[in-house]
């Protein structure tokens, strides 16, 4: 009797512990590799040298797939977090090669069948081995820093093959940019269709929870953003000196969804890097100046915020800018009310310049 009650009673343990470990579970760890093979998208007269390139690329991943119950509230989902290391032949003699690094995040969709979906966007800086140089390379007008910011963004569908093992397949759009922060830089754009596989060391799976009624967001206000920003650019390829530019910004934000908001918002700026290229040009009587309404959209992912915006320009006298432009940013939340971030304003393809931003809410 005594050896049953000691099985038991062991046995009794094992599954109060199994059942305190899954209920702890925060994140699975796995790791992964990828190939993908794409073309160049030749966006403009001046890279049409890159057109009829079709880059080839490997890459490792470090996943770690988060699966506790707060980030269950917040998409109804179990993203991957991460980052990869990536390397890229852009098949084109004046682009060279790319080695990138990069940070994601990835919600996946319909975790508790065999098929998965999955919305994959990834930051961070490319090495690129062949910039524009005014005599060994001057026909690269796509980039001419050795060291770039790359973003992606891609959509998966995942096939579980065993409890470790998993296959997916990619479309992706990739792009390598320096923000305008030195000219030429017309930017690599190339989309990409992968395979790759994912292996867990560890045999672990995701919980499986209800979805509450999550309208927490229905009564919420509108969230207020006041913002200043700040930046630098030269006024002609392989010119060293820079000049400032600086803007404040306001905008409304109202959520819509678990993870998605609509903003409202305007903006204005003074560009040195104008009233020097005014300057040159004979019109010092112009003012550097712009501002612009816009409207965009937000990924609310806890503290990290993704914005697209479309804005109109109201005041444009130079009138060497397109009267609309795009702006895409990256905020990181430090409390309720202050947050930090940068952006990006394009004209058409064409970066204009990166930004760096102190946010405070209302």
């Amino acid at each position: 009797m005594g050896i049953k009650k000691a099985v038991l009673v062991l046995m009794h343990v094992i599954v109060i512990t199994a059942n305190a470990q899954q209920d702890s579970l925060r994140s699975i760890f796995s790791y992964g590799a990828t190939l993908h093979k794409g073309f160049i998208f030749a966006h403009s007269r001046e890279v049409q040298n890159t057109a009829n390139s079709y880059p080839t690329g490997f890459q490792i991943d470090f996943n770690w797939q988060l699966a506790d119950a707060k980030t269950w509230n917040t998409c109804y989902c179990y993203p991957k977090t991460g980052f990869f290391i990536q390397y890229f032949n852009f098949d084109n003699q004046f682009l060279g090669h790319a080695i990138t690094s990069a940070a994601f995040i990835e919600p996946f969709f319909s975790f508790a069948h065999r098929i998965n979906m999955s919305i994959k966007a990834a930051a961070g800086l490319s090495y690129l081995t062949n910039p524009y140089h005014p005599l060994s390379n001057p026909n690269n007008l796509s980039y001419s820093l050795p060291i770039t910011g790359f973003v992606s963004l891609g959509l998966g569908a995942h096939v579980k093959l065993s409890e470790r093992l998993s296959m997916s397949a990619y479309i992706h759009y990739n792009h390598v940019s320096n923000g305008g922060i030195k000219d030429p830089n017309k930017g690599v754009n190339w989309p990409t269709a992968a395979l790759g596989i994912d292996y867990r060391p560890i045999v672990a799976s995701l919980p499986v929870r209800e979805k509450t009624k999550y309208k927490n967001y229905k009564g919420k206000l509108p969230r207020v953003d006041m913002s200043v920003f700040w930046s630098s650019k030269t006024v002609q390829a392989g010119e060293k000196d820079r000049w400032m530019i600086g803007g404040i910004t306001a905008q409304v934000s109202k959520q819509t969804g678990i993870f998605n908001a609509l903003t409202l918002g305007a903006e204005w700026n003074i560009d040195n890097s104008l009233r020097e290229r005014l300057k040159r040009n004979g019109k010092s009587d112009i003012s550097n100046q712009r501002a612009a309404i816009t409207v965009g959209h937000e990924f609310l992912m806890g503290k990290i915020i993704f914005s697209q915006q479309l804005g109109v320009y109201l005041f444009n006298p130079s009138g060497y800018f397109d009267p609309v432009f795009q702006r895409y940013g990256l905020l990181y939340r430090l409390s309720d009310n202050w947050g930090i971030g940068m952006n990006v304003l394009a004209h058409r393809q064409v970066a204009n310049f990166l930004d760096f931003r102190i946010i405070y809410s209302l």
